[in-house]
Formats: structure tokens, C-alpha cells, sequence
């Protein structure tokens, strides 16, 4: 007889476990899976006598998750999270949203955007689930290759032929000063105006800083660099501190000014650098329910954003 009906039951198994162990409950397992408590119950004993060892204690009409069930959590959760990405693959474009949405950004848009992102998609859909990382570059290239993660955003272009890669915005490059800097009483300042200034750059493995040097080379301008970061949130929040001059896209220059008292930004003429952000994907998730879904929420934010700060 074929060994995939067992395998079906056990995975039953998992998700019911799974269930009783997130919602704190069998009537609330029950009710996320659809299914009577009875059936929930069964499903959970079974599992138990399979294992030789209890899941839950009982106690006063609650159930608490043993040492044993709790050490299980996380790949019972995990395992469930790769199941449903392998109908998803296998439903391509016929899916509904994911359930968990696994996400690695750049620092500065994970500590910039994301949280009011997270905030948004969770009033919209308040069962999601999310799983956040910020590796590097290349790394993200091979964890969405992978499946490790289903998106990722970053203001470099994510080149890969497997990957599905779109530019969500493009932001040109600010200057953010301290308040007190004679710069910051010009409504726009010139390149030539930093010659001299202290200055905090973005690192040498940065496309833009190569291209900033190239543009200040040709306009005879020469900078004091005095602090040197690739995250460009640290980078402004170091502006007032050092008394010094960055710069950086005018979205994230604009939510670190936001919370930060005492800092202007201005258009430097001169300088027409911009900052894209990328949304990626494997090819199998473009345009799916969830792709959908969270780039329109990306746009969304990053417009109402920049129109709500803009002076």
C-alpha cells in the first residue's frame, strides 16, 4: 500500500499541533483549522503516542505547552511555512496571500520603512506573519534563489536572471546639516559650497561613492571626510554630533529628520545623484496575490510618506 496517505496524516499531525501551541488552545486550534476539537484532540494524542512523550499539560480546563513542545515550535512552524511555499510554487499565480512573508532589506529601509510597512500590512491582514533579515547583499541574491526569504529590498539593483527585480521609486540625494550650520540658512546650496566641510560619506563599496568623488573631482571641490558608514541612517544621525554635512536619498533623509530635532535638508545643485529602491522576488512569486499585495503597500507608504513630509 502507498506510504503517502501516512504521510498526509502526519502532517495533519504537525498542524494541529502547530495550532494548539500558537492559539493556546484546543477550541482556538480548532477554529483556525476548520476542523472539530475532538478531531484536534485526537490528532494531538496521536502525535503524543507517536512520540512516546506529552505535548501539553492540562491543567483546570487550559493547556500548556511541555519543555518538549516548545523546543518543537519553531520547526513545526518552519516545516509548515516550506509546505505552504511548495503549493504556492505549484498554484503559481493562483494563490492566495502567504501566510508568513519572509523579508530581508538594507538596514536603513529595514529601520526607516519597514516598521510602519509591518504596522500597515498587519492592520490590512492581522493573521500574517512576518520574518525579517538584513544580510548582504549577494547573501539575499542566494537566500531568495533559495526560498529562504520571498523578498527583498535594497537601493542597489538585485541582478540575477532567476530573480524578478523592479524599481518601486527612485529618490535624488540630499544634503542634511545641523540647524546651526551657515549652510542650512541657503534654501538651496551649490557643490562648491562643501568644498572644505566636514564630511560624513558613505564607504568605498558603495556605487555612489565612487560617482560623488568623480563629481567633486570635476568641480574642484574638496571635502573633509570625518566619518565614514555604509548605513545611511547612522550616517544622518551622526550630522548634529559631528557637526558635519551627508548625503543621502531624500526619503530616508526625510524619516531620520523626522525624529531627529535639529536637522535641514537642502538640493545641492551640482549633484544629481538619485536612490532607487528594488523590490525583488523569485520568478515564481511576480505577480502573485502576495507580491501584489506588498508592493502596492511599499508604494503606498513611500508616497504618502514623501507627500506628508515634504516642506
Amino acid at each position: 500500500m502507498s506510504q503517502y496517505p501516512n504521510r498526509i496524516r502526519r502532517l495533519k499531525h504537525i498542524e494541529a499541533f502547530s495550532a494548539v501551541i500558537s492559539t493556546g488552545s484546543i477550541s482556538g486550534a480548532a477554529r483556525q483549522l476548520g476542523v472539530s476539537q475532538p478531531a484536534v484532540s485526537q490528532l494531538v494524542k496521536a502525535l503524543e503516542d507517536a512520540i512516546g512523550a506529552p505535548l501539553f499539560v492540562r491543567r483546570n480546563g487550559a493547556i500548556y505547552p511541555t519543555n518538549r513542545a516548545e523546543a518543537l515550535r519553531e520547526d513545526a512552524i518552519a516545516l509548515l511555512a516550506q509546505l505552504e511555499r511548495f503549493q504556492a510554487q505549484l498554484s503559481h499565480r493562483r494563490t492566495g496571500l502567504l501566510s508568513t512573508i519572509r523579508v530581508s532589506a538594507s538596514m536603513s529601509i529595514l529601520n526607516e520603512l519597514l516598521p510602519e510597512l509591518f504596522s500597515n500590512l498587519n492592520a490590512a491582514h492581522p493573521d500574517l506573519k512576518f520574518y525579517v533579515s538584513s544580510v548582504p547583499l549577494s547573501e539575499m541574491v542566494i537566500a531568495l534563489l533559495q526560498g529562504h526569504i520571498d523578498f527583498a529590498l535594497h537601493s542597489r539593483a538585485i541582478e540575477h536572471p532567476g530573480l524578478n527585480v523592479e524599481k518601486i521609486r527612485e529618490f535624488k540625494q540630499v544634503a542634511i546639516l545641523p540647524e546651526d550650520s551657515p549652510l542650512a540658512k541657503k534654501d538651496r546650496i551649490a557643490i562648491t559650497d562643501l568644498n572644505g566641510c566636514r564630511f560624513i560619506s558613505s564607504t568605498k563599496n558603495d556605487p555612489s561613492y565612487h560617482e560623488l568623488n568623480d563629481i567633486c573631482r570635476r568641480a574642484e571641490v574638496s571635502m573633509n571626510t570625518v566619518f565614514q558608514s555604509p548605513f545611511a541612517s547612522l550616517s544622518i544621525e551622526m550630522v548634529k554630533p559631528m557637526n558635519a554635512v551627508a548625503l543621502s536619498s531624500e526619503l530616508i533623509a526625510r524619516l531620520v529628520a523626522a525624529r531627529i530635532p535639529g536637522l535641514v535638508i537642502r538640493d545641492v545643485d551640482g549633484i544629481d545623484l538619485k536612490t532607487p529602491i528594488y523590490l525583488a522576488c523569485a520568478d515564481w512569486q511576480n505577480d502573485t496575490e502576495t507580491q501584489q499585495f506588498l508592493r502596492e503597500q511599499i508604494i503606498d507608504l513611500i508616497d504618502g510618506l514623501f507627500d506628508s513630509r515634504r516642506p
